[in-house]
């Protein structure tokens, strides 16, 4: 048995060949190569899925030269908070493996885990939009009611995925100043019980004005009488 070359002129040329051989085994329509990823000083390559956009990355091991290492990327679309625990699947094989060994060995034991991962990550991110909408709608209603303040979430708390809580104020009438104290309004979206919205110092005229907005855009539940 031959010993790995292990230079990374060689590696690059060797793991090249891999990915394509894999495309080709996993359906060329379906996977290309990456030929961005694949530097001599540190040989790796990536094939790229065209459904999604998700990513197996093919490098050689650290510790063991002798053997590949191939990890699941999840599509680049998602933000941390929908990756976040995600395993995406990640597996070794030896150098001396075909390409269409080692396809059978992603289809079986790195596809499957990919795949849930990219499902969870779509349906977090699904989860996460609803819930976007349905607190900007509320919010929305809410700002009809006079002497608002209350500012859309900024770049920054979107990149967070915290733009599903919203925060109104209202004052407490003519000659007020910002320390008075202030009726508010919160509107979030729990992850199981639907949008909360807490109130705080709010006065009887406050209270009928906010429900008055809440209820504006509702459908009638009686037809009018002919």
């Amino acid at each position: 048995m031959s010993t790995p070359d292990y230079k990374p002129t060689v590696l690059r040329t060797e793991l090249l060949a891999l990915a394509e051989g894999l495309v080709q085994a996993l359906g060329p329509d379906e996977w290309t190569v990456d030929p961005r990823r694949i530097p001599d000083w540190s040989p790796a390559v990536e094939l790229v899925r065209a459904e999604d956009q998700a990513r197996i990355l093919i490098q050689p091991e650290r510790l063991r030269p002798d053997r590949f290492g191939l990890l699941g990327v999840l599509p680049a679309s998602g933000t941390y908070y929908y990756r976040h625990d995600l395993k995406a699947g990640d597996i070794t094989v030896t150098r001396a493996k075909t390409a269409a060994q080692v396809a059978r060995d992603v289809q079986r034991r790195l596809l499957p885990v990919l795949d849930a991962a990219v499902a969870e990550m779509s349906a977090r991110q699904h989860r996460h939009l609803t819930g976007v909408h349905e607190v900007t709608t509320i919010a929305r209603r809410l700002k009809s009611v006079p002497l608002t303040t209350g500012q859309a979430p900024g770049e920054q708390a979107q990149r967070r995925g915290e733009d599903t809580t919203r925060t109104l104020q209202w004052n407490q009438g003519a000659g007020t100043s910002w320390r008075s104290p202030h009726a508010e309004i919160k509107v979030s979206r729990a992850e199981y019980s639907g949008v909360e919205i807490t109130c705080s110092h709010l006065t009887p005229d406050m209270a009928e004005a906010v429900l008055r907005a809440l209820v504006a855009s509702l459908p009638a539940t009686t037809a009018e009488a002919a």
